[in-house]
């Protein structure tokens, strides 16, 4: 019996001394090039640049890399420059013992947009990669002109990690069972299945990218993370941020709670929300097309982006074909094109790329409520090309059209409903219709004093 229990002693003995040498592990860029890498805070990063005009900055969240962004980055080049980069510890850069979480993140995105100049960069953050967008955000505010969050955490109890993943980042053991999914395939696959909602769309990038980490880079980023947004801790802090926002989640992610989009609208002063119907936690990866298109949107100001998203329009019950909108054609569908509608075939499309976009005219105003983007019956709702909601209102409409209340230096922040996924569902309107002409005799009669004005 006694042998028994000296075995299993030094059985123990050596796991533990196998974890704690696999979590010391490292790994250092061997030949840097300049074309690809770049020292940042003591450690080489990887990164690409590509396209032209304002700058854009792609983060990727936890357990990936840059490569997530390539479908995004290829449509955003012909608008904007595009900068990604491999945070320290994942992708193709180094991946040190400790320089981890979402503050030392935040110090890096400071680092690189300093490196290349940027001012104003409109800085999109997946994941955890988000949480790092809001910090440099509240921090530099001189330095970000946009905020995108793409299912991104409010509080440490939002990430729900599957069985097999929250195994790898266990203190003790964690380094074990992270180098067995490094090694064998399959249990990494077993890892990334949760993060999209249809495994026809999880893709080799992102089991391939799950793998490349160290495990202490994925426990401590993870761990340092979850303290530092526990609490709502830097919800707080984004109340300071003016620049508009948009939040992104898929109402079928199963890391991050889909709910954390009415925390983050809640602390900000101008916010949009969309919500896609039937995806995980990547849009960018299951719902490429119509992901970029509200990014273009969101970007440009431009809402005809948001149409190229929707289904072609099919003839009503007698075969005729359904009124079509009264806004300018894009350039694909002009000179009967029959390609799928691409933004960038238009040859003038870049020559307002040095131009500030009239934030004021595109978002919504101060303090008051978010927009929030959802597809009813297969699109989109109408909008007419400036960004702003068509006229008339209809009051039904409690997604985009509630009245604003009036607030107070007491009451900074409009009020949100609990629960952004059981809103009535408003009048069925998938088009914009002309405004009727209404007869002079119809309007409202002007007072003696002349006309008031609301």
């Amino acid at each position: 019996m006694s042998i028994i229990l000296i075995v299993l002693f030094l059985l123990i003995l050596v796991v533990v001394a196998a974890s704690f040498a696999l979590g010391r592990v490292t790994y250092e860029v061997d030949s840097a090039r300049d074309t690809e890498f770049l020292e940042l805070d003591g450690s080489w990063v990887r990164y690409d640049v590509i396209g032209g005009g304002p700058p854009v900055v792609l983060v990727h969240g936890w357990l990936s890399s840059s490569r997530i962004w390539e479908a995004l980055a290829r449509r955003l080049a012909q608008r904007f420059t595009v900068y990604s980069l491999d945070l320290t510890g994942f992708g193709e850069s180094d991946k040190p013992l400790s320089g981890y979480g979402v503050r030392n993140g935040s110090r890096l995105l400071y680092a690189f947009c300093a490196h290349f100049g940027l001012t104003r960069a409109s800085v999109i953050g997946h994941d955890l990669g988000g949480n790092m967008a809001v910090k440099l955000a509240a921090d530099h505010p001189d330095l970000v002109g946009r905020v995108v969050l793409v299912s991104v955490p409010a509080d440490e109890d939002q990430i729900d990690l599957p069985t097999p993943l929250w195994l790898a980042t266990l203190p003790v053991l964690g380094p074990l069972f992270y180098a067995l999914g490094r090694a064998v395939r399959p249990v990494r696959r077993m890892w990334m299945r949760p993060f999209v909602a249809d495994p026809d769309d999880l893709t080799d990038e992102l089991v391939d990218d799950a793998g490349k980490s160290t495990p202490a880079a994925v426990g401590r980023t993870l761990d340092m993370s979850r303290r530092e947004i526990s609490g709502g801790r830097l919800v707080r802090q984004a109340k300071i941020i003016k620049m508009p926002m948009l939040v992104v989640s898929g109402e079928a992610d199963q890391i991050v709670d889909p709910h954390s989009v009415s925390a983050w609208a809640g602390s900000v002063q101008r916010a949009e929300i969309c919500l896609m119907d039937a995806c995980g936690h990547a849009p960018m990866v299951e719902r490429p097309a119509e992901f970029a298109a509200q990014i273009l949107a969101f970007l440009t100001g431009d809402a005809r982006y948001l149409d190229q998203s929707a289904p072609l329009p099919v003839a009503d019950d007698e075969g005729e074909d359904l009124p079509e909108d009264d806004h300018e054609p894009l350039p694909s569908e002009r000179g009967g094109d029959l390609r799928p509608p691409d933004p960038y075939d238009d040859a003038d499309d870049t020559a307002d790329l040095t131009a500030e976009y009239p934030i004021e005219d595109v978002f919504p105003e101060r303090n008051g409520p978010p927009k929030i983007h959802r597809k009813r019956d297969g699109r989109y709702p109408a909008e007419d090309h400036d960004g702003q909601r068509p006229d008339p209102e209809p009051p039904e409409n409690r997604f985009r059209d509630r009245d604003r209340r009036t607030t107070s230096a007491d009451d900074p922040i409009p009020e949100l409903p609990a629960d952004l996924f059981d809103w009535p569902e408003p009048r069925r309107e998938t088009r914009r219709r002309r405004r009727p002409e209404t007869p002079e005799e119809d309007d409202p009669p002007e007072s003696p004093n002349g006309p008031s004005h609301a």
